[in-house]
């Protein structure tokens, strides 16, 4: 029975996928078109859907090889150049997120902490987390940032093409002369980024299903010869990863939660495509200041996540990689800042979270 219901969900993903590429030609389509698909079906009042938790931990170390595959001296160079440029994005996104969150402090009738820690875009689990253990709603905070996630990965795509006409300027180059790994090195490189993978898990590390095999794919591709010129994993396993993704995504969605917090979800989505316009406005202020390419300021800025964001970076043509370490850096700067001085100041506003909670309950 379980496996009959993976299979429909795969097979539903899938579908969305195929039609998002072939017949509406969206942008990211494998990932887009899969993560509706579930999520109208959800709405629909489907309930055998379901894949166990590791199909997206299996999606995001594709996708981390992916990353780790294109990296090069001159790439890395890049990053190293745009370190004060990252604090500085990283600043004015948090300084728009807490607007937000004293926007719905005043709107949504709830406690200072949890406004802060749902609208602060840190890692969804970790900000929950984190919100919860200072005693913010974590249904609410949840709610949030799963619909900043989703918008941001919804709308991002789509505005970048419809403001490039829909033409990526160097999404030929991404795959034009790419060296597509044969099935033996493919399976070594999954192995050792699975590994990876759990190692940064075990230590701490935001991302870790993504980050630790971009790191592993890295090393490999910088340090050996066997992947040779321009690596590529194969296209087909590269659309399974952003099906798996898509699908992961949209299971989070349920049609009784929605019911209950009609509230919160439109408070949220508006939340989340205020942050969005805002966002944008910003990314494009940098790329002007900053002599970056507007796409690739506009997805390093925008608080989806890491793999996501790079994701939408390959398929349109921006620098991946670039979008991955401004991702990376803001993640762990809103993490650490709030993991210390948020639990500190969150303690302080105990007792006014908890009486929001009992009435939101």
């Amino acid at each position: 029975m379980l496996m009959l219901r993976i299979l429909l969900t795969l097979l539903l993903g899938s579908a969305g996928g195929w039609l998002f590429a072939n017949v509406l030609h969206s942008p990211l389509p494998w990932l887009l078109g899969s993560l509706l698909a579930t999520v109208a079906a959800t709405m629909l009042g489907v309930q055998k859907l379901w894949i166990p938790g590791w199909f997206r931990q299996a999606g995001l170390i594709v996708i981390g090889i992916s990353l780790g595959l294109r990296m090069t001296p001159d790439i890395w160079q890049t990053m190293t150049d745009h370190i004060g440029l990252m604090l500085i994005a990283t600043l004015l996104t948090v300084l728009i997120s807490l607007l937000n969150a004293w926007i719905f402090y005043k709107m949504g009738k709830v406690d200072r902490v949890t406004a802060i820690f749902s609208n602060i875009p840190g890692g969804l689990s970790e900000m929950v987390t984190i919100g919860q253990s200072v005693g913010g709603n974590q249904q609410v905070i949840s709610i949030f940032h799963s619909l900043r996630a989703v918008t941001i990965v919804l709308c991002t795509p789509f505005f970048i093409s419809w403001l490039f006409d829909g033409h990526a300027s160097s999404a030929a180059a991404l795959s034009t002369g790419s060296n597509v790994l044969e099935w033996l090195p493919t399976i070594l490189l999954v192995t050792a980024s699975l590994i990876g993978a759990l190692v940064a898990a075990r230590c701490s590390i935001p991302a870790p299903y993504l980050l630790g095999p971009l790191l592993i794919a890295a090393i490999v591709s910088l340090n050996t010869p066997w992947t040779g010129e321009n690596p590529a994993l194969a296209g087909e396993l590269v659309k399974a990863a952003q099906v798996w993704i898509g699908v992961s995504i949209g299971l989070g969605f349920r049609k009784e939660d929605i019911r209950k917090q009609k509230r919160f979800f439109l408070l949220g989505s508006m939340h989340a495509l205020l942050l969005f316009c805002m966002v944008a406005a910003m990314a494009g202020g940098l790329a002007f200041f900053a002599n970056m390419e507007v796409a690739t300021s506009i997805l390093a800025t925008a608080p989806g996540g890491i793999a996501e964001m790079s994701l939408t970076a390959m398929s349109i043509g921006a620098d991946p990689l670039l979008v991955t370490a401004f991702q990376l850096f803001r993640v762990l700067f809103v993490l650490t800042l709030f993991s210390f001085g948020g639990r500190s100041w969150g303690k302080r506003h105990r007792a006014e979270a908890a009486a929001t909670l009992d009435r939101t309950a």
